[in-house]
């Protein structure tokens, strides 16, 4: 296993337990009669949008690098 495939692998664990969590939490709170439900959702949408957002983003950076760097090789050593 590689570097990349070693990031984007521990990124994509990371990723899941934040989400399970995110879940959960929403979960519990919707399930729990004391608190109101508009409340949670306004406090957890931002957050989950933006925590999945930023790890799409670097796995997609992480792969893009991978297949621009790959290329280039490809490209040096058609060359020679």
């Amino acid at each position: 296993m590689t570097s990349n495939e070693r990031i984007v692998m521990s990124v994509t664990i990371t990723l899941c337990l934040v989400i399970i969590g995110v879940v959960g939490a929403l979960i519990m709170a919707i399930f729990d009669p004391t608190v109101p439900d508009d409340q949670i959702f306004a406090i957890i949408s931002p957050a989950f949008q933006t925590v999945v957002g930023g790890f799409i983003g670097l796995i997609t950076g992480i792969k893009m690098g991978a297949s621009e760097s790959q290329q280039l090789r490809e490209q040096e050593n058609a060359t020679e």
